[in-house]
């Protein structure tokens, strides 16, 4: 089969299959450490719940709880994985096999991608389940209401579920604008998805550490634009600075808070495609043996 010419997710499937199997362990401390951190959260909230007079609503609040610390690990176990998409080209033997594998170069980067996302996802989902066992486990060993016996996960979920009703269908305002709550979400999530972006475009750019590389890319170029906006508006000064607010509140009335959001929404999503596609151009362009100014 001429695979320069084919996109086959049997192609695709095998390659995450030998990824999977020979980053075993990889994977598997990966899952562990997810799974601890979750552990830890349920035990350690549980260990510290607030006494309530309606324990149906302690419940709650031990949920709500969980919910942001689960959030922020999700979050950073994340951009670990995806900062790690290109953790199997670490080595000239490795890059070797793997660009020697029967399948095109999109369905190799695909089949990364995949293992960095789905993957993370399903690994989330059995730590959660996991970390929900252990929890009943050593419920006898903490002086709690009977209603925490109901299962953690399906509360966030339902929970979750509610906030997204709420929030497709609610409004909010701010600077003044009102705005559309879905609108707002939304815009969020493209922004997340383009922070996500960025170490997947660092991961294929360094194999060695990427994920301190991009953060302290990414740090360094906040570091300057910070520096640079201050230097900027004081060279402006503030006089000239509120006649340029003044002449945007006079041209651009009819640029309302949904249209800066949606603004948003265009501008993040263009700009994730935008770091996938060259994170597939600077995969494309791998080589076994790796120029000097890319070993840094």
């Amino acid at each position: 089969m001429d695979t320069n010419k084919f996109f086959s997710f049997s192609r695709i499937a095998m390659v995450m299959k030998r990824e999977i199997m020979e980053n075993w362990k990889t994977n598997l401390y990966r899952l562990i450490g997810i799974y601890a951190a979750f552990a830890l959260v349920m035990v350690l909230t549980m260990s510290k719940q607030v006494t309530y007079s309606d324990s149906q609503m302690a419940f709650q609040h031990y949920c709500s709880n969980i919910m942001g610390t689960f959030a922020f690990i999700i979050g950073i176990f994340g951009i670990v994985y995806a900062a790690n998409i290109m953790e199997n080209m670490i080595t000239k033997e490795k890059r070797i096999a793997f660009l020697m594998l029967p399948a095109t170069m999109i369905e190799k980067f695909v089949a990364r991608f995949l293992i960095v996302t789905v993957g993370l996802a399903v690994a989330v989902f059995v730590a959660a389940s996991l970390a929900e066992i252990t929890r009943y486990l050593l419920l006898p060993l903490f002086n709690v209401p009977e209603t925490f016996h109901q299962s953690v996960l399906y509360n966030l979920l339902s929970m979750a579920s509610v906030d997204g009703e709420q929030i497709y269908r609610g409004s909010g305002y701010a600077m003044n604008m009102p705005y559309q709550n879905w609108l707002g979400e939304l815009c969020g999530w493209a922004f997340l998805l383009w922070s996500h972006s960025l170490y997947i475009l660092g991961g294929n750019y360094w194999y060695k550490k990427p994920f301190f590389k991009t953060l302290g890319a990414l740090m360094l170029i906040s570091i300057l634009f910070s520096v640079l906006s201050v230097h900027i508006l004081s060279w402006i000064g503030d006089d000239n600075m509120r006649s340029f607010s003044e002449w945007l509140e006079t041209n651009f009335q009819w640029m309302t808070l949904n249209k800066l959001l949606s603004l948003g929404v265009a501008f993040f999503s263009a700009f994730t495609m935008f770091n996938w596609w060259l994170s597939y151009q600077l995969f494309t362009r791998s080589q076994v043996v790796k120029p000097k100014f890319r070993l840094l």
